[in-house]
């Protein structure tokens, strides 16, 4: 798979442009190939949570929410090139993933250090945040949390709390069927999903 997202054009291009590959595409192909219920018209997918269905070939979609513009270029990434192969258990950071090392400085930036930043100093609000999304609490780190992306496809959120001698510090961990599923830019981009998803929540406190 390829990257899709352009320096300058991160949402438009490519939803325009991987919307025409979709409506192209073989619907039950997709469905079988990601394991996703496909009633003949729709596919089914959960995000984070929320359900949506997406039809085809006009990518109409309706759900729990109005799906962001990099939500809806997830789905279409996941739909056209994606895999689902069942997960082993294990966990990988970023860097162990194909390519992980050539968007490492990007993924630190926006989501690690994003992450550790917002709530190093704030768990309880990590807490109400987690809690809606939904997340699982874990037994990693100072705070811990296991999220399901999509379903078979889960995230786990560690935070070491910051203190007057120490910054915060956090990891984001992939189970390892993501290497099928999405590219390493795909997955920046969804620790910037997330994360966006959660600060949504978070100003809604």
């Amino acid at each position: 798979m390829e990257p899709i997202y352009g320096k300058n054009n991160k949402e438009e291009l490519p939803l325009e442009f991987y919307l025409a590959k979709f409506q192209e595409g073989d619907p039950q192909e997709m469905a079988d190939r990601c394991a996703l219920p496909y009633d003949g018209k729709r596919f089914t997918i959960h995000l984070m949570g929320d359900t949506f269905t997406i039809s085809h070939p006009d990518f109409a979609i309706q759900g729990d929410r109005e799906p962001t513009n990099p939500e809806r270029i997830l789905f279409l990434r996941y739909l056209l090139d994606g895999r689902y192969v069942a997960p082993s258990g294990a966990y990988l950071t970023y860097r162990e993933f194909p390519w992980g090392e050539v968007y490492l400085q990007q993924f630190t930036g926006r989501c690690i250090k994003r992450f550790a930043f917002s709530y190093g100093f704030k768990p309880e609000v990590l807490k109400k945040v987690m809690e809606r999304l939904p997340a699982t609490p874990i037994k990693r780190g100072d705070v811990g949390y296991e999220l399901t992306l999509m379903d078979g496809l889960t995230m786990q959120f560690i935070l070491w709390l910051g203190d007057d001698e120490f910054p915060p510090n956090a990891q984001i961990l992939f189970s390892d069927n993501f290497r099928t599923a999405f590219t390493a830019e795909d997955m920046a981009n969804i620790g910037d999903i997330t994360i966006g998803r959660m600060k949504s929540i978070a100003s809604a406190l």
